[in-house]
């Protein structure tokens, strides 16, 4: 999955009544929407930065995620 992350005054989310679901855990800063209806994580809001939102490019009408440039990170190389 590619994420970045914007401020609320840069994005536009628009949502179709009752299919959006909010999963928290541990400190419940961090709010994870997915669809409650397919369950694809469109964005969260990080614990790290919880006035923002961290974006799954995928879920981004009209951009083609997979021909984005990317950089592979694995967690266990570094």
């Amino acid at each position: 999955m590619t994420e970045f992350t914007v401020s609320p005054e840069e994005i536009k989310i628009e949502v179709q009544a009752n299919c959006l679901a909010i999963y928290q855990f541990g400190s419940k800063v961090a709010k994870h929407h997915f669809c409650n209806k397919c369950g694809i994580y469109p964005f969260h809001q990080p614990a790290s930065k919880p006035d923002h939102y961290r974006i799954n490019v995928g879920c981004i009408e009209n951009v083609a995620a997979l021909s984005l440039p990317s950089r592979v990170f694995d967690g266990a190389s570094l």
